[in-house]
């Protein structure tokens, strides 16, 4: 009986043994597999990195700058009278200022298919200030079922495709480089923008105003929103990289109206931009 048991331990170890094997090299074999996936993975987010860096690294910047420009801008803009003929410097230098970070994004979009987004939340947050930015000047959200809203023209506001036209007219296409025209070469391809096919129906916004855009107040409370994205925009994603936040006192800025129903509801108004911001792509 004991050569019978002794037989039958040694059995058991040596299937225990072959067990053993079996799970350890299963075990390593899953191990090196998962190791590898996982290297094959970082190494092409490191490099799906370097490549949108490369390709929005110095747009990224470009459109900070530029939406600190359009704070600067609308920020000062209320309580004053000023000359809006679009042919002179004050209302043309408006219109370059609000169309510039448009057409910046403009460039970020056309990266999209040399350049993987997804790796960086960063770049999907450029692209998500596109969105909301043509929302606040063409959308329906932001105007909050005003009554005196008019959607058959472009008195107000400019229809989203016509928005994007007029951005895209700041785009320079040269022989070897595509960029957004600094605003010297604006003023001088487009010394009246209404006469310029892409600019005309904005540049008539700012003409119908004698002196001041809160003489049109559907179209300043798309201003101010979007003026409100530029400094979440810096405040986000600015900040981080050396530039101050750029308060905006919107509230007050759109008390600044003769308009019952937008002074009335300014205080509901910050928040609504909010909502709007926080929509997806």
């Amino acid at each position: 009986m004991s050569g019978i048991a002794a037989v039958d331990i040694t059995g058991v170890l040596l299937s225990s043994a072959v067990v053993a094997a079996i799970v350890g090299g299963l075990s390593s074999f899953l191990t090196q597999r998962y190791l590898l996936e996982r290297k094959a993975q970082v190494d092409y987010e490191f490099m799906a990195r370097k490549r949108l860096n490369e390709a929005i690294g110095p747009l990224r910047m470009q459109l900070l700058f530029s939406a600190r420009d359009v704070v600067g801008r609308v920020r000062w803009h209320a309580g004053t009278r000023w000359n809006m003929d679009p042919s002179e410097h004050y209302a043309r230098s408006f219109i370059y200022r609000l169309l510039r970070p448009l057409a910046i994004s403009q460039l970020i979009e056309r990266q999209m298919s040399v350049a993987d987004f997804s790796v960086d939340p960063g770049a999907i947050a450029l692209l998500r200030f596109n969105r909301a930015a043509e929302r606040m000047l063409s959308g329906d959200d932001v105007v909050f079922d005003h009554p005196a809203a008019d959607w058959s023209t472009q008195s107000q506001h400019l229809f989203r495709d016509n928005l994007r036209a007029a951005a895209a007219r700041l785009i320079a296409e040269d022989d070897e480089s595509v960029a957004v025209m600094d605003y010297s070469r604006f003023q001088r391809e487009v010394p009246d923008p209404a006469a310029d096919s892409s600019l005309a129906d904005l540049a008539l916004i700012f003409h119908r105003c004698p002196s001041n855009l809160t003489e049109n107040p559907l179209f300043w409370l798309r201003v101010v929103g979007y003026a409100y994205t530029c400094a979440r925009l810096i405040g986000d994603h600015g900040v981080s990289v050396g530039f101050d936040e750029v308060p905006l006192p919107a509230e007050a800025m759109l008390r600044a109206v003769e308009d019952e129903t937008i002074s009335g509801q300014a205080s509901t108004c910050v928040p609504g931009f909010d909502r709007i911001l926080a929509l997806g792509l």
